[in-house]
Order: structure tokens, then C-alpha cells, then sequence
């Protein structure tokens, strides 16, 4: 590479840096670390990966004719990066996975089969990853930024399709450099709905109703119950594919309660609280830890017409704002999306009555209620679970109300 080609290489990342953060750099601050051609010519496509304040940045660049006019995924998103020279003359340069013709170009060019025409959209676009729904051909997701290991979601997807657990769009191609993960795509899940867009609807029909939870519309109890079941073969699933250990109780215990008097120390001077502590403080036993998928909310499944699924495996079994998967009890999972069905419930109760004039409380609490028990048959029932969880009943409620008060002091 020519110390012109170098220079304009890391123009183009400066600028892609700029769109993504809004902040500028010294060229200086850029190292190119690997640039591969993926498909030369116009249109063509050419990824990067660069070392930005000891980070390593990952873009894919859509090389277009100087003059063609490019399309963009989504109003505003006018991603030009510059011009670039290589061997087939100058290029105009964009974000290719928001360019409308680039990034199918790209799926098909990765999953090494001829591009065809078809609906694409964005489904999220943040520092985790850029995840794109292609309809029929499938999910692609690219990572902007990569760490110095494979990527733990990737891991957990990959291992939970080889044990054969079917509750998740199957990975067809996982695209890496070096053992980092840069990017993967799924296969295309049909007729999928948000487990929170379902959760919403359900509320929405209730509070417009009124009455009881299992009379309104869209009632969610079988929902809820067939999602405690899904949650359970994924934790066995889990089990298979990475083994456990023992943990003392008490040590859940002691994490959770430094928990709570960083964030909320109040809370620990509730007396259900306090009584909750000291039921578990007397639990002289070890139960079964786990990888668990971290952070397991409503808006990580979806709806299908097959059943529910685990759509978003971020952050992959790695707990907010850490990196390595931290084993856990599987009932945090559980505590994770019992704690969703709150949010949802005053979610919907505020978008209809802002005001709280019409006193929803009740309707949401009845609902949730509801829909709380629905979740724990589906999941406490599963066969096999109750190796992960332990056989008491009352000991398994009281660390997944211990579990659900740590979630409640989290950002959201």
C-alpha cells in the first residue's frame, strides 16, 4: 500500500467515524490494519479494519462510479466517505451497509451466491452492530467494532445451533478475520413480531377493555407460558453445549445485596427485602451456575409462526457493560424477562393514559400477574429444569425475586 493509498484509506475512516459519532480526528490517530478486497470493479466493496485509540474500527466501503447517484437505506443517511484510486480508476465511496444497493450486494457477495432484488431494512444500528433484515435471504449483521477474542454471541449462537436448539434464526455464515468476528448471517425468520410489540398489544387490548387479563383479546398467558418454555431448552441447550458448576447460594447473595446498596440502598431497608435477605442468607446450598444469555428482556424474542425465538443474542450471555460471559444462575435470565413484563405493563398503561387519571394500576398489576405465573409453569415445568434450578419450589422464588430487584436498580 502507497503512502497515497494509505492516506486516503484512512480519510474514508475518519469520515465514517465522524457520521457514527459525531466527533472528529487527526489522521494520525488512524492505523489501517487489514483491507480486503470482497468484490472488485463498480459497484464494488472493499473492508476495512483500523486501529482508532486502541480500538480496532470495522467498515465495509461501497465503491461506486464517480458520478452514479447511490440510495440510501434511510432518509438522511447520505453516508458518503469520499474517492478513493485503485486499479479500476476512482471510486466514490460510501457506507455500503447503508447503501441501498450495496449492502444486498454485500450479503450475497459474503454468502457467495448472485445478488437479487428484494426488500431490505434496519433493524438497529448501534456500537454493537449493524443488523440488516434482507427478507428471504436472510439476516446480515456487521460489527463496528471488534475485540481481541471472537465475539461471545456469536459463540453462544453458533454452539446452541451444533446442541440443536432450533429457538433461534440458524447461523449460515460467520464471517471472521483472525478470530475476531466482523460480521454473520441468519437465516430469515417469516412472520416475526417483537415479544414486546406482543406484550404491548396484549396491554393495549386490556386497558381498552377492561375486566380481566385472560377475557381481553390478546390475551398473553399462552404466550407467556410457551416463552418460559422456550427460555428453559435454551438453558438446557446452554447446559449441553458449555457445562456448568456449582455456586454457593450465598455468594448470589452477596453480589446481588452490593448490588443494591450502590444503586439503591434504600431498598435494602424495605422490610420485604430485608425478610427476602435473610431467607436466602440461611439457604446452605450450591446450585447449578451457568452461561445464560444476560440481559434476557421481551425485546430479545420474537413471534413467529413457528413459535417463539431468541432474536437478539446480544449481548451473548455477557452481563451489561462486560465483556467476557460471566456464568450465573439461569433463574437471572428468568428474572431478566419477568422484570419486562413490568415495563411493559407501565409502558402501555402511560402511552394510553399520560396522565394516570384513568387508574390502570390494577389492570396492569392483574396482567402481569397473570402473565408472571403463566411464564413460570411454562418454565419450571420444562423437563430437566429442575436440574439447573433446584428442586425447592420456594427456595427457586425467592432467589428469582432476589434476581428481579438487582435487574429493577440497572439502567434500562
Amino acid at each position: 500500500m502507497t503512502l497515497e493509498q494509505d492516506a486516503a484509506l484512512r480519510t474514508l475512516v475518519l469520515a465514517w467515524y465522524s457520521h457514527r459519532s459525531g466527533a472528529d480526528l487527526a489522521a494520525e490517530a488512524v492505523t489501517i490494519r487489514r483491507t480486503e478486497v470482497l468484490r472488485p470493479g463498480r459497484p464494488g466493496l472493499l473492508d476495512l479494519v483500523a486501529e482508532i485509540d486502541g480500538r480496532l474500527a470495522h467498515l465495509v466501503v461501497g465503491l461506486r462510479s464517480v458520478g452514479d447517484e447511490p440510495h440510501f437505506l434511510r432518509s438522511g443517511d447520505e453516508l458518503a466517505l469520499g474517492l478513493l484510486e485503485d486499479d479500476d480508476g476512482l471510486a466514490f465511496c460510501t457506507d455500503a451497509l447503508h447503501d441501498a444497493y450495496l449492502a444486498p450486494l454485500l450479503l450475497a457477495t459474503l454468502r457467495g451466491v448472485e445478488p437479487r432484488p428484494g426488500r431490505i431494512s434496519i433493524v438497529r444500528d448501534d456500537e454493537d452492530g449493524m443488523v440488516l433484515d434482507c427478507g428471504d435471504r436472510g439476516d446480515l449483521t456487521v460489527f463496528p467494532w471488534l475485540a481481541d477474542r471472537t465475539d461471545p454471541a456469536v459463540d453462544l449462537m453458533v454452539a446452541l445451533e451444533r446442541v440443536g436448539f432450533n429457538h433461534v434464526a440458524a447461523p449460515l455464515m460467520r464471517w471472521q478475520w483472525d478470530q475476531h468476528d466482523l460480521g454473520l448471517v441468519q437465516e430469515p425468520i417469516a412472520g416475526r413480531s417483537s415479544g414486546w410489540a406482543v406484550a404491548l398489544t396484549s396491554l393495549r387490548d386490556l386497558y381498552a377493555s377492561g375486566g380481566s387479563p385472560e377475557a381481553a383479546g390478546g390475551d398473553f398467558g399462552s404466550e407467556a407460558q410457551a416463552l418460559g418454555t422456550m427460555l428453559a431448552r435454551m438453558h438446557l441447550a446452554i447446559d449441553r453445549a458449555f457445562g456448568r458448576h456449582p455456586e454457593p447460594v450465598a455468594e448470589w447473595v452477596e453480589m446481588a445485596e452490593a448490588e443494591l446498596r450502590e444503586s439503591e440502598p434504600s431498598l435494602l431497608a424495605a422490610p420485604d427485602v430485608t425478610e427476602l435477605l435473610a431467607q436466602l442468607r440461611v439457604a446452605d446450598t450450591k446450585l447449578p451456575a451457568i452461561r445464560t444469555h444476560g440481559d434476557f428482556q421481551l425485546e430479545r424474542t420474537s413471534r413467529t409462526d413457528q413459535g417463539w425465538v431468541v432474536s437478539d443474542f446480544r449481548p451473548g450471555g455477557v452481563l451489561p457493560s462486560m465483556f467476557e460471559p460471566v456464568p450465573r444462575s439461569p433463574l437471572a435470565d428468568v428474572a431478566d424477562l419477568l422484570w419486562s413484563l413490568h415495563q411493559a405493563s407501565t409502558a402501555a398503561a402511560a402511552e394510553r393514559d399520560p396522565s394516570g387519571r384513568l387508574g390502570l394500576a390494577k389492570l396492569g398489576q392483574a396482567w402481569e400477574s397473570r402473565n408472571r405465573r403463566a411464564m413460570l409453569s411454562g418454565y419450571l415445568g420444562t423437563p430437566g429444569i429442575a436440574g439447573l434450578t433446584g428442586p425447592h419450589r420456594d427456595l427457586v422464588g425467592h432467589l428469582v425475586g432476589l434476581f428481579e430487584l438487582a435487574r429493577s436498580v440497572r439502567p434500562a
